[in-house]
């Protein structure tokens, strides 16, 4: 008996690139509950897993994909967006279900009933239209689950007109429909029997979301009415909210397109939140030749590590944007190296303010753009309503931290009886920090970690920089062309 040879797999470098023991995100535990259940099923079953732009979800099938494959289970991946050009989804689908089984074991495509599949293909393929074909083999195989761009095809044509295309040629066609279900069915038990393969086959759809609407439908009409057949199960990953008005783009607003996507799945999972704090301690925050401020010394990650976990929570950040925001931080801060380098002087960044500036300008917020050295903008995020660390809300967090990168001024009278415009930032009193025992501690240091910092400031040190909003401004304008 030949074995299936999983190094031979399409993707097969997955397995060191993208498996779940490298996943920062800690969904090891889900993608092992995912691949029991899936293979649980093995008739035709398809699910949505479900998950917004930018959470994860092309890093999670490639290490699904893995997981898959190193249980013995033939596993293909099929990137949707890539394909998109294709007026054909039909073709794409069988194409790489085909081709990359066969990458398996070079026996299996000379497999007598590989062989057969691959001819039925060549009639079902055979001058067709997919919205046409998945009206008729839904209605020949008894299938209730057509698609709309069937019928609206359907009525806009007399039954006559109708059954004049059913031509010879035509019959043909569905029945070789039905023979590619029978015979992938069939494939698939060979996998099991002459190549140990576990069953069932699994097919990871990715990108969909992304797609031309109407390739999109077509693309779910060929997975339900096709290949929805024994020994091979699906996961189609998207956006399904997305994929809800890109639906609706082709047949109205007023469409029901959550009930019209219940046609094409079995059941849908979605992907669980990420954990955060575990996603950044693997990345390196560590810049030694800059103060960078404020920080929970009863924490132990850095004070940049903490605000963009703290803050991504705030303002509903997914994964990509964190990505994106982390690649900016660093761009901003290697900057600010060089200048420590090249004045000798000890550079003080307040890290809440810079990423929330990064954050705002990504978002187009208006209180980025009005914001001055002279006068503080607020803007409420998404999420307001926990609190940092006890006794210190995300509200104060913020409101606090941005106060010490504006200027306020005073007109002072000098002992000459001259006055002057004083500039200060915000001191220990005037941010709340108090000493008695009742203040939570590490409330306590991080507001002294403030107030540490601006006194700088105000004591005018000749050897330090302490960055204000329009110089913290400046960079972030700069990193803004950064995607």
């Amino acid at each position: 008996m030949s074995e299936l040879s999983i190094t031979n797999a399409k993707f097969s470098k997955w397995q060191s690139t993208h498996n779940f023991s490298n996943c920062k995100l800690k969904r090891h535990e889900y993608g092992e509950f995912l691949a029991n259940y899936i293979t649980g099923e093995k008739h035709g079953f398809v699910l949505n897993l479900n998950g917004a732009w930018g959470t994860g979800k092309t890093e999670f099938l490639k290490r699904f994909y893995t997981l898959l494959l190193q249980r013995k289970h033939p596993v293909i991946y099929i990137d949707a967006w890539e394909s998109d050009f294709s007026k054909d989804p039909l073709t794409v689908v069988a194409s790489e279900l085909l081709t990359q089984l066969e990458s398996f074991n070079s026996g299996i495509g000379s497999e007598e009933k590989t062989k057969q599949v691959k001819q039925f293909l060549s009639k079902a393929l055979k001058g067709s239209l997919i919205g046409l074909a998945g009206i008729a083999s839904a209605k020949l195989l008894n299938d209730s689950n057509i698609g709309m761009e069937t019928v609206k095809q359907l009525f806009e044509d007399d039954s006559d007109n109708f059954r004049s295309q059913l031509t010879k040629d035509y019959a043909e066609q569905i029945e070789a429909i039905k023979e590619i279900r029978t015979g992938l069915g069939q494939l698939a038990e060979i996998l099991q029997q002459n190549y140990s393969a576990t069953l069932p086959v699994v097919v990871l759809v990715d990108e969909l979301d992304r797609c031309r609407p109407t390739y999109a439908i077509e693309m779910l009409e060929v997975i339900k009415h096709f290949f929805s057949t024994k020994n091979f199960v699906f996961v189609v990953a998207t956006d399904t909210k997305q994929l809800c008005h890109s639906i609706k783009a082709v047949y109205g607003n007023e469409f029901e397109s959550q009930q019209y996507l219940k046609r094409f799945f079995d059941r849908k999972a979605s992907l669980p939140e990420p954990d955060l704090e575990h996603y950044l301690s693997s990345t390196d925050f560590k810049y030694p030749n800059i103060d960078l401020f404020p920080y929970f010394s009863s924490q132990p990650e850095s004070p940049t590590q903490n605000a963009v976990t703290v803050l991504a929570r705030a303002y509903d950040l997914q994964i990509r944007d964190i990505d994106q925001l982390i690649n900016k931080i660093d761009a901003c801060l290697r900057t600010v190296d060089v200048t420590k380098r090249q004045s000798n002087k000890t550079q003080h960044i307040n890290i809440v303010a810079l990423v929330i500036g990064l954050i705002e300008q990504d978002k187009g917020i208006d209180a980025y753009s009005t914001r001055t050295n002279y006068y503080n903008s607020k803007f409420v995020p998404e999420n307001h309503s926990f609190n940092v660390v006890p006794e210190l809300s995300i509200s104060e967090y913020i409101t606090r931290a941005m106060s010490c990168v504006i200027l306020s001024k005073e007109t002072k009278e000098s002992g000459y009886g001259q006055t002057y415009e004083y500039e200060y930032l915000p001191d220990g009193g005037v941010l709340g920090l108090n000493h008695s025992p009742r203040q939570h501690q590490a409330k306590h240091n991080w507001l002294m970690s403030l107030s540490k910092n601006t006194s700088l400031y105000n004591n005018k040190s000749s050897q330090s920089k302490y960055w204000l909003w329009d110089d913290l401004k400046a960079l972030i304008e700069l990193a803004g062309n950064i995607e």
